[in-house]
């Protein structure tokens, strides 16, 4: 919280309202996270209960995305935030927004464990690329709850360098399954889907990282090569250890 400076207001209630609105973001990280992993799973195992519990799941982080932004307007509202206060608050909107659409994407695995199971195909065969790449995945949104947490610009770089590896990776692992489209298109489509969730879990988890880079050093990264988001994190460190 010091690399914000969101103790520094004279109103403590606005302390808090700040500290609170970061919490409940974090809050649904996690539960974006914990989907995720175990979405995956039951495509990788063929398990049809744990996909109906996910599926639901997706209902509480649609949930926390309206409460989140509905909290957020109401800091803008009230307190007419300026300069850190009000990146924060975008920052935040940004974010929801994108561990929401990481929710719909785990969501769609979920829903394919319970179609592939009642289709009585079950596991996905030959998946070990799959699961290679959901660890990979797995390991990007972590450390970007990680970023989040410790305000670490330079850990959230570290995110969108690995962003590049998991399109190469992704676009390795359709290439190789594309010779069972013919003999085995039920399975073949079903994991190109599910790579392709994850691939798309893992833009999110960069997005998120190049907002906490605009948040603490004021720099909109988006859309810009690699090597200009890097120079953009270490001036937000230095910004952020004055």
């Amino acid at each position: 919280m010091d690399k914000l400076h969101l103790d520094q207001h004279i109103s403590r209630r606005y302390n808090e309202e700040l500290e609170q609105l970061r919490n409940d973001m974090l809050a649904m990280g996690r539960l974006a996270r914990d989907q995720l992993a175990g979405s995956l799973a039951a495509v990788l195992d063929g398990d049809r209960a744990r996909g109906l519990e996910l599926d639901a799941t997706d209902d509480r982080i649609d949930e926390l995305e309206r409460s989140i932004d509905d909290e957020a307007q109401g800091i803008l509202v009230r307190r007419q935030p300026a300069a850190s206060d009000l990146r924060l608050i975008i920052a935040v909107i940004k974010t929801i927004t994108d561990f929401e659409r990481m929710g719909d994407e785990a969501q769609k695995m979920a829903r394919m464990a319970v179609r592939r199971t009642d289709a009585g195909r079950g596991a996905l065969p030959q998946a070990e690329g799959l699961r290679q790449l959901g660890v990979r995945v797995q390991g990007m949104v972590d450390d970007t709850l990680a970023s989040l947490a410790g305000l670490d610009a330079r850990r959230a770089l570290a995110v969108c360098r690995i962003d590049a590896e998991i399109d190469a990776d992704y676009k390795a692992l359709i290439q190789a399954g594309l010779p069972n489209l013919a003999e085995d298109p039920a399975n073949a489509l079903d994991l190109v889907w599910a790579a392709r969730a994850l691939e798309r879990i893992g833009d999110h988890a960069c997005n998120i990282c190049e907002y906490l880079i605009y948040l603490l050093g004021g720099e909109d990264v988006r859309h810009t090569p690699l090597d200009e988001v890097a120079a953009a994190a270490r001036k937000a460190e230095d910004r952020a250890d004055r």
